[in-house]
């Protein structure tokens, strides 16, 4: 019977980092949002995305009290729902000759044309519906979410060279907008309101991940990858127990790094699905490779990981008993930490820490 042994490994890198439509309403006719619109039973198949978009006012009811969710949006309804929702203002106005100071979504359309969501020129036709191709390049942008042309999404009737593939491919690869079919996109189809705050909810559900650093783009893969850590409360049981083993020695105290510790994430996972237990990734390369790749800023960065290791009381044990670990948590000019845990399908944990200094 072979015996389970727990391993760690300890790296430094010290460097200087330089571093054809119904009818449209008149936009004039829209009123304050209403706690319910009257025409968007509970049973509606979008109706908690629509409610949504009127408790947080992105998008209104009009006058009557309707919400007509399966109306074609106008391109000004878009604007002023995705300016909304993104809390903008304007500070610089835009040059349309159809979009007047007075319109009541002009603010909001300027914030959008500043941002470069929305290209600036003669006119905007802010009554015209709004297509699904042309609502895939507003949510990328809007949304900043990653646009290449490496994608999974395929669809029949967007093919090569047309200008919105990547676009919607993107969008489509993290979920935020389906074709109307496995196979089929259609690109000119007009969109609803129902459908816009489907799709705005969606996007900013996205953005909500990514904020709280669940997914982060790979820019090697050209695609999102998940980043949730095992354990959050271990993460910072490894980081307090290295901060006493710190101010014993009268050192400045460590200072939980988000964004480290999603760099932590990845190594740790990178390590349980390639099975290496090394600092060097055969896919990343070294941990200070990993951090740049991932828009990491550091001016020193050091890796500490462990294999096999049941507890953080443990891993800070073992790194404290080995002279190169112990050098990396007791470096005086680190200021940052990270800790992440991965899980195999052994269920044995790979602990990987991080430190830098900014």
């Amino acid at each position: 019977m072979l015996k389970k042994v727990s391993k760690i490994i300890g790296l430094s890198l010290i460097l200087l980092a330089t571093p054809s439509a119904l009818p449209l309403p008149n936009l004039l006719d829209v009123a304050s949002a209403a706690e319910v619109a009257k025409d968007v039973p509970s049973s509606h198949w979008a109706s908690s995305s629509i409610q949504h978009m009127l408790d947080q006012q992105y998008m209104t009811t009009y006058q009557d009290g309707t919400f007509k969710p399966e109306q074609v949006i106008t391109r000004a309804e878009a604007a002023a729902a995705i300016a909304r929702s993104m809390q903008l203002t304007m500070t610089t106005p835009a040059n349309f000759k159809d979009v007047a100071a007075d319109h009541p979504y002009y603010k909001e359309i300027c914030a959008l044309v500043e941002l470069g969501i929305l290209q600036n020129g003669d006119c905007f036709n802010p009554d015209a519906p709004l297509k699904r191709m042309q609502v895939a390049k507003m949510l990328t942008l809007a949304y900043k979410i990653e646009v290449d042309s490496q994608n999974n999404s395929k669809f029949v009737d967007v093919t090569e060279g047309h200008w919105a593939k990547d676009y919607i491919e993107s969008l489509a690869d993290v979920g935020v907008i389906k074709g109307i079919n496995t196979k089929q996109f259609a690109p000119n189809q007009m969109v609803t309101r129902g459908q816009f705050a489907s799709l705005v909810e969606r996007s900013l559900d996205f953005s909500t991940t990514l904020t709280n650093m669940e997914v982060a783009y790979d820019y090697l893969s050209k695609s999102y990858i998940p980043t949730k850590n095992y354990s959050l409360t271990m993460s910072k049981d490894v980081i307090r127990l290295v901060n006493n083993e710190r101010q014993k020695r009268k050192l400045q105290v460590l200072s939980f790094d988000e964004a480290l510790t999603q760099v932590a994430v990845i190594k740790a996972q990178d390590m349980v699905n390639r099975h290496y237990f090394e600092h060097e990734s055969p896919y990343y390369g070294m941990p200070w490779d990993l951090a740049t790749l991932f828009d990491y800023p550091y001016t020193s960065l050091g890796e500490n990981i462990g294999r096999n290791i049941p507890s953080p009381e443990a891993a800070v044990k073992a790194w404290m008993a080995s002279p190169s670990h112990r050098e990396n948590i007791l470096r005086e000019n680190y200021t940052n930490t990270g800790v992440a845990i991965a899980v195999d399908a052994k269920g044995i944990y790979y602990w990987v820490q991080l430190f830098s200094s900014q």
